[in-house]
């Protein structure tokens, strides 16, 4: 690893939809209460640190504990000053593989058939590969 390129090690406690979610004391896992007052309701949390950049790929998996009452779960990539209050791929620079519905989502708030949906108990990759400039999600 680069000296000067630090890897992700947990979740980013001040950055995050802190309204609608609650991070673990480990700081790597993340709860959703469902409190379920508006359509609009999302814990979303990104990582301490950006994903790292001086390689050919980098790649991170998350477990899906419980999905909830609505099991509408995303994984994906956004920039730091991302609104905290929307799933990846909805706003301009994300990109999101959302497991309620399977899609992948481009920045633009609609999604195309991608994969398989998935909740509860599953474990879901993202990934970048470098060399041909494309996000991977498995």
């Amino acid at each position: 690893m680069d000296k000067d390129e630090e890897a992700p090690t947990e979740l980013n406690t001040i950055n995050s939809s802190d309204r609608f979610m609650v991070v673990a004391p480990d700081k790597l896992s993340m709860k959703y209460p469902s409190v379920n007052l508006h359509g609009h309701d999302l814990g979303v949390v990104q990582a301490n640190k950006p994903a790292l950049m001086k390689r050919l790929f980098y790649y991170f998996e998350i477990y899906m504990k419980d999905a909830g009452v609505k099991g509408q779960m995303g994984i994906g990539f956004t920039r730091e000053n991302f609104k905290m209050r929307r799933q990846p791929g909805w706003e301009t620079n994300s990109y999101g593989y959302h497991g309620d519905d399977g899609f992948l989502y481009r920045g633009q708030g609609k999604g195309d058939p991608f994969g398989p949906t998935f909740t509860t108990g599953d474990t879901v990759g993202g990934g970048i590969n470098y060399a041909a400039q494309e996000f991977f999600f498995t």
